[in-house]
């Protein structure tokens, strides 16, 4: 006996090729969509701020965090009244301005550190090991260092930096950290180099 075998006539066929490579080519067509709207909104979020930005951006909130920990090692081990005002100043002025770029970078869907760069740890180390009037001249030091170059940094992204919410952040913040500055040689000045 021979099995049956189902034959179907080429109308029916093509019909089912027909039916078939629409599917496919629908289901494709879906997935490609929804992969380019994936891809696509990722290169747009990236695309929002440039390179250099993200990279003034992160350099700053590596900083920040860096004054901060200074500050608050002078509020800490200090005896001098005028180190552990600076201290305590460097603590909520750094926070504030810390705070303020978490938000811009959420906006701009930047990720930034989430502690001061391994040189600024490192410092930060050297600076915990000392004590007494070495402490104070060596936290004058590097209050004066670091600000100069931040301020540098402020300085260009306030006049270079493309995205606009980026260089207001930047102008913004720019005269508290002369001030900074300003204030951080005037504390060298009486604690000695």
């Amino acid at each position: 006996m021979v099995p049956y075998r189902r034959v179907e006539s080429p109308a029916r066929r093509h019909s089912y090729m027909k039916t078939t490579s629409y599917f496919l080519l629908r289901t494709a067509s879906v997935l490609t969509s929804v992969v380019i709207g994936i891809v696509g909104h990722s290169y747009a979020d990236d695309a929002a701020v440039n390179s250099s930005d993200k990279s003034f951006m992160k350099n700053a909130a590596e900083a920040g965090m860096a004054e901060v920990k200074a500050g608050e090692l002078a509020k800490a081990k200090s005896a001098n009244a005028d180190v552990k005002a600076f201290g305590e100043h460097m603590v909520m002025d750094h926070t504030k301005a810390g705070d303020e770029l978490k938000a811009l970078a959420a906006a701009k869907k930047v990720e930034l550190p989430e502690s001061p760069s391994l040189m600024q740890q490192g410092k930060a180390v050297l600076l915990d090991a000392k004590t007494g009037a070495d402490f104070d001249k060596a936290f004058a030091e590097t209050m004066v260092s670091d600000h100069k170059t931040v301020v540098d940094a402020f300085k260009k992204a306030s006049t270079e930096a493309t995205d606009g919410d980026v260089k207001a952040f930047a102008t913004k913040t720019l005269p508290t950290l002369e001030m900074h500055l300003k204030m951080a040689e005037d504390l060298q000045n009486k604690v000695g180099r």
